[in-house]
C-alpha cells in the first residue's frame, strides 16, 4: 500500500493556511474595535475596490478615505499579479 499522496487524497495544507488567515483576520477586526471602543474618540476611514466585469468601482468615506482607497488599489494590483501569476503556475503544472 501507498501512502495518502500516492493514493491521490490531496493535502489539507491550504485549508488549514486558509482556516488560519481568516481566523487571524477575526482577530485583527475585534482587537481594532476594542481598542477604539476604549479610547471612544477614533475616527475611521474606509477605502473600498470593487470589480465588477472589468470596471473598478471605487468607494472611500472618512477623513482619511483618498490614503484608504490608495491602500485598497495597492493591494487589488497585487492581488491580480498574485492571481494570475498562480494562474500561470498552475498551467504548467498541467502540461507537465
Amino acid at each position: 500500500m501507498g501512502t495518502k499522496e500516492e493514493e491521490g487524497a490531496t493535502s489539507d495544507v491550504p485549508l488549514k493556511l486558509f482556516l488560519l488567515g481568516f481566523l487571524l483576520i477575526i482577530v485583527g477586526v475585534v482587537v481594532l474595535v476594542i481598542a477604539a471602543w476604549l479610547r471612544g474618540d477614533a475616527s475611521i476611514s474606509v477605502g473600498v475596490i470593487f470589480i465588477v466585469g472589468f470596471i473598478p468601482v471605487i468607494l472611500g468615506a472618512g477623513p482619511n478615505a483618498l490614503f484608504a482607497i490608495l491602500i485598497a488599489a495597492i493591494l487589488t494590483i497585487i492581488a491580480f499579479i498574485v492571481f494570475i501569476w498562480l494562474r500561470k503556475k498552475g498551467f504548467n503544472l498541467l502540461k507537465d
